[in-house]
């Protein structure tokens, strides 16, 4: 199974669409900073294209360890936002969650960052990936594709 989180009015070909407004007729209605209603690890990829900046800060980690939950071993979650201190960061009043590249290394298997935050952070497990890709698009959106490791 493939997801495609925050889907809007995008409907994408071999994908599941989830989202929390019903008025887009999603696949599947959630809220992802409550609980994703699908079981564990069966997701092969996961689209998360700008939809981070619009969660609850505090919901950061609870959100990756959902996105984790569920993805299949070695399945690939890929993510796209806008740039913390850029100007589409900002202007958008609904982005109330700011994310740069430095933001996923506490997701990242293998650095000091990630070992650090895992054991001293316990109100959701800190999941763990490993980097696939990463570049900036047209200077102010982030995309990154991480891994689901065990």
């Amino acid at each position: 199974m493939k997801l495609d989180v925050g889907s809007g009015i995008s409907k994408r070909a071999g994908y599941v669409t989830i989202d929390r407004d019903p008025s887009v007729k999603p696949d599947v209605l959630a809220d992802i900073e409550e609980k994703i209603p699908i079981e564990d690890g069966i997701v092969s990829e996961i689209r998360a294209y700008a939809i981070l900046e619009h969660l609850d800060a505090r919901n950061k980690v609870k959100v990756m360890a959902e996105f984790w939950r569920i993805l299949e071993p070695d399945g690939i979650l890929d993510i796209k936002v806008p740039i913390a201190g850029t100007a589409p960061s900002f202007q958008d009043p609904t982005h109330i969650s700011f994310w740069n590249s430095a933001s996923f290394w506490y997701f990242l298997k293998g650095n000091a960052f990630y070992e650090a935050f895992k054991k001293r952070y316990s109100k959701y497990p800190v999941p763990g990936f490993t980097l696939v890709e990463q570049d900036t698009v047209k200077g102010w959106s982030y995309h990154i594709k991480l891994r689901k490791v065990l």
